[in-house]
């Protein structure tokens, strides 16, 4: 075994799809990996915090996929357990806006962007403003019959009659892991208009959007976490090229499905992968981003 280990970050993977998420858990810690494990809906988000409990490399963050929004699997019952958890965690992700194929419907469009503003509002609430390193309270309800139902705020441990009591994380920023494709632009403006960027901290996973659109990510102060497959696009590299070094982040998006593995070993290979590609793509010392990268990442997972 080597005796310095780099330690490398995916800021926007997907453990709980894994059959053993505690083992890969384990085994990334031993291969010197910390993760912002995103969910797709409120139950996986629940199991994956149980089961990453003694996982201390592993922050898990409650999710709302817009693929789930847009077929049903997260509907009323799911988005006001959103609302209920969002108040107990800093972490926020899997949500967005998908626009494309199937979901590029009226129908879809107008059911994402409601649910989407009513997860924003949620996040909102309590929220304290963040010091001034970021450009730049909405109500918890919104159209199309979706709520996020106002309560007290919240904590992760549920009292003796099963209600859920006040937390820190009620005033801390959150991280929030965005996911937009064919909506880049379409969640800019509710995340301005939310004021999601004066309050949080905003990550773009796999950034897809126009070069106006990264220009104005760029300029409000979002993060973007790269991997591999975003890499492995002409468009891809170039924004990587292009992203400030400190609003460059890591990530895999692995396991790409449920039940599929993620070995310590194929895990480590590709954020290595998209390391020494952004520092190619940089003309900078692959060392020097990885310490600047993991910087970065350790900064945001303070939990």
């Amino acid at each position: 075994m080597l005796l310095f280990m780099e330690k490398l970050y995916d800021m926007h993977c997907h453990v709980g799809f894994a059959p053993a998420p505690a083992t890969v858990a384990a085994e990334g810690a031993q291969a010197g990996i910390g993760a912002l494990s995103c969910t797709v809906e409120p139950t996986e988000y629940e199991q994956l915090r149980a089961a990453l409990a003694d996982a201390p490399n592993v922050a898990v963050a409650l999710g709302a996929h817009p693929w789930w929004i847009a077929d049903g699997r997260v509907g009323e019952t799911e988005l006001a357990r959103f609302c209920e958890l969002a108040r107990t965690t800093r972490f926020i992700g899997e949500i967005g806006l998908d626009f494309a194929g199937p979901r590029d419907t009226e129908e879809s469009r107008a059911l994402q962007t409601s649910a989407f503003a009513c997860i924003l509002a949620t996040c909102n609430e309590s929220a304290a403003p963040l010091a001034p390193t970021n450009p730049e309270g909405a109500t918890a309800t919104s159209g199309q019959n979706r709520t996020c139902i106002a309560t007290t705020s919240p904590e992760a441990n549920p009292s003796s009659e099963g209600t859920l009591t006040r937390s820190a994380t009620d005033t801390a920023p959150k991280l929030i892991s965005i996911h937009a494709i064919n909506a880049a632009a379409a969640a800019l403006d509710a995340l301005e208009q939310a004021s999601t960027f004066a309050l949080h901290r905003v990550i773009f996973h796999w950034f897809s959007g126009t070069s106006d659109d990264l220009h104005r990510a760029v300029k409000l102060g979002c993060l973007f976490s790269v991997g591999p497959r975003m890499l492995a696009s002409r468009r891809g590299r170039e924004y990587a090229r292009q992203i400030p070094l400190g609003q460059l982040l890591l990530e895999t998006d692995m396991p790409a499905r449920k039940d599929d593995n993620l070995p310590a070993e194929v895990w480590r290979a590709e954020l290595n992968n998209a390391l020494s590609g952004i520092a190619q793509l940089k003309g900078i010392d692959r060392a020097e981003l990885a310490e600047h990268i993991a910087s970065t990442s350790r900064e945001l997972l303070i939990r």
